[in-house]
């Protein structure tokens, strides 16, 4: 049997939308119940202000980012390419499908540190991410590498949602998802290329590197 959805739910939902495609700071609580339904004094019945209705909003992006992102990083049946595939996957299906980017990295920018329980729940969200890229990633580069890995990763699909909701073309995200799973495949990512001059064995950033140094795909001990 179906769960009915609370009016309570309504308003994270309603404000998850507004706070993705309008930002925080230029999102009413008058809007929020309108976007949903409710008058705006119902909405009070549920939550105190603005600040706690987003607070409950990233709560629910975190745990949905969970769901349906992250939480493919551990399944021990699949093996680690394939998990990193069905990473990038997600990531393209989850922020292509909707307006306003990333929730997360557009409050950031535009609240920054000035509300702490935003703040520790941005670097909350950011943290789950790394850690699911980094257990993938960290049983072919040892752990230091993975972790560093997982943030490059990061950084570019965070640049490419944005660039993707300038020129509201999905290619851009798909692109840099695919792109980042052949280098990381590839092993085209090993740790920088500190070769001595006259050295010309391969780069550490060539497919030539990563044939003779890199460790094939297994499990993190």
């Amino acid at each position: 049997m179906a769960t009915r959805k609370t009016d309570r739910d309504a308003v994270i939902d309603a404000a998850l939308e507004l706070f993705r495609t309008r930002g925080y700071h230029h999102t009413s609580v008058a809007e929020i119940a309108a976007a949903c339904g409710l008058l705006k004094g119902s909405v009070y019945h549920y939550f105190a202000g603005k600040q706690e209705i987003a607070a409950a909003a990233l709560d629910r992006a975190i745990a949905d980012s969970r769901q349906k992102i992250f939480g493919l990083a551990g399944d021990p049946a699949v093996p680690p390419p394939q998990r990193l595939r069905n990473l990038a996957d997600a990531v393209e299906r989850y922020f292509a499908g909707r307006e306003g980017g990333c929730l997360m990295g557009s409050l950031a920018l535009e609240v920054g540190d000035a509300i702490p329980e935003f703040r520790d729940r941005v670097q909350r969200y950011f943290a789950d991410w790394k850690a699911a890229l980094a257990a993938v990633l960290e049983g072919r580069y040892g752990a230091a590498r993975a972790g560093e890995l997982a943030e490059d990763a990061i950084a570019r699909a965070q640049g490419a949602i944005l660039l993707m909701e300038v020129t509201k073309d999905p290619a851009v995200l798909r692109r840099a998802c695919r792109d980042t799973v052949a280098l990381l495949e590839g092993g085209a990512l090993l740790d920088g290329d500190a070769r001595p001059e006259g050295d010309h064995s391969p780069a550490a950033g060539s497919p030539g590197a990563a044939r003779e140094q890199l460790e094939p795909w297994k499990e993190a001990s």
